[in-house]
């Protein structure tokens, strides 16, 4: 194998070795580059952008909420209980939603009011939140309690750390008999998630905003729980089916988000399927590379077989050409692939728009998973590429080659 090894590098590499090879070798070795860039890259893009949405998802929402088909239910400190006994819910808050209008002189701008304790939201729903002003203080123990505003709603309204806004409340048609009830928030902090809709759609207050709004401290929403691991979410949500009565219903976050992984997985198929063939044009390319040097190398394998050399050892080292070309494609395309994740991660060369894609640059996250994964294909590729050419190479006669030598 180490002559073989040796008449490999000859071929391929040797100054004096025809011109051509070096040329065909130099185009087979772009090609595989290229393909290993292009698939890499897109399921790193894929890959970045799921996880992104992942994190931003799980960080500003409970991995699973459990709700009720009943507008409110009773606070039960028997479930909750019985709920902290699975070793995958590391945390559970007691919840109130409140659909409201803020007020703040003439602007008013409608949000979804999310009410629990303190504690429990910087311990479950703070970590994707980052503060633009003022902090997380609900001021649970005070008359008028804190709010903690999206910067979308804070921007509409108008409002800045230390404002009074209105909280508006209808029950039905308003009357004389049925006023609408107002109560009033200051506005202790402003936070953005980096996703547009959610910055302008919530606010969260301290529990006993919504039992003063309410009229009852037991009475909630349903319960939100943190797990161990936000991939657990269904396997869970299973599990609480199966010991809860039957008016509780669980729901985890891929439930609550399911149009937007449909829309991840939507774009997989068609994009790796398109780069995919591009990784087969590098394969074809290492076909005709091959080809070519067997052709253009025809005497000199002539030689080779006259002067004792076993078909079976022609064929080896076709092999090990077409192999050798395959480590150099694969080894730089993944080098330059890690290069580019890295310079645009670090230094944002494309940017997009935090509004649309929840993300201020093209997420790339290419894992050695996928490294290995498109190592073990391209060099499977690549050995199926060289059996043609290598049985061609084995078949020259050399009586027929060197005749008129």
């Amino acid at each position: 194998m180490k002559f073989l090894f040796y008449l490999s590098e000859r071929t391929l590499f040797h100054k004096r070795s025809d011109q051509f090879v070096p040329f065909i070798r130099i185009l087979a070795i772009i090609g595989l580059i290229i393909g290993t860039i292009a698939m890499s890259v897109t399921l790193g893009i894929l890959r970045g952008f799921e996880n992104n949405l992942v994190e931003k998802i799980t960080g500003f929402e409970a991995h699973i909420r459990i709700e009720s088909f009943k507008d409110r239910i009773d606070l039960d400190p028997d479930y909750v209980s019985m709920l902290l006994k699975n070793p995958d819910i590391t945390a559970l808050a007691p919840y109130v939603d409140l659909e409201t209008m803020l007020r703040k002189d003439d602007e008013t701008e409608g949000v979804i009011l999310e009410c629990l304790h303190e504690a429990d939201f910087l311990n479950m729903l703070f970590a994707s939140k980052q503060n633009v002003a003022g902090r997380v203080d609900f001021r649970e123990t005070e008359a008028v309690k804190g709010v903690y505003l999206g910067i979308g709603a804070a921007d509409y309204l108008n409002a800045a750390v230390g404002d009074t806004v209105t909280a508006l409340f209808i029950r039905g048609v308003p009357s004389p008999f049925n006023p609408i009830t107002r109560f009033d928030l200051v506005v202790t902090g402003i936070f953005t998630t980096g996703m547009k809709e959610f910055d302008a759609s919530y606010a969260y207050a301290p529990l006993s905003f919504a039992a003063g709004v309410q009229g009852s401290e037991d009475q909630i929403s349903g319960y939100q729980l943190l797990l161990t691991d936000p991939l657990l979410a269904d396997e869970v949500s299973d599990w609480i089916n199966a010991n809860s009565a039957y008016h509780y219903l669980p729901v985890t976050w891929k439930e609550r988000n399911l149009l937007l992984f449909r829309w991840l997985q939507t774009q997989k198929a068609p994009i790796i399927i398109t780069f995919g063939i591009i990784a087969l044009v590098a394969m074809v390319n290492i076909i005709s590379t091959l080809v070519m040097i067997v052709l253009v190398k025809e005497r000199d394998t002539a030689v080779l077989k006259s002067m004792g050399m076993k078909p079976s050892d022609i064929r080896k080292k076709a092999v090990i050409d077409g192999l050798t070309i395959s480590t150099m494609g694969l080894g730089l395309g993944i080098l330059l692939s890690k290069f580019l994740e890295w310079g645009q991660m670090k230094f944002a060369w494309i940017k997009l728009s935090a509004d649309v894609y929840f993300v201020d640059r093209l997420p790339i996250e290419i894992s050695w998973q996928v490294i290995l994964i498109i190592v073990l294909v391209g060099f499977a590729l690549s050995l199926i590429a060289t059996l043609a050419p290598a049985r061609n190479a084995s078949r020259i006669r050399p009586v027929e080659v060197l005749r008129y030598e």
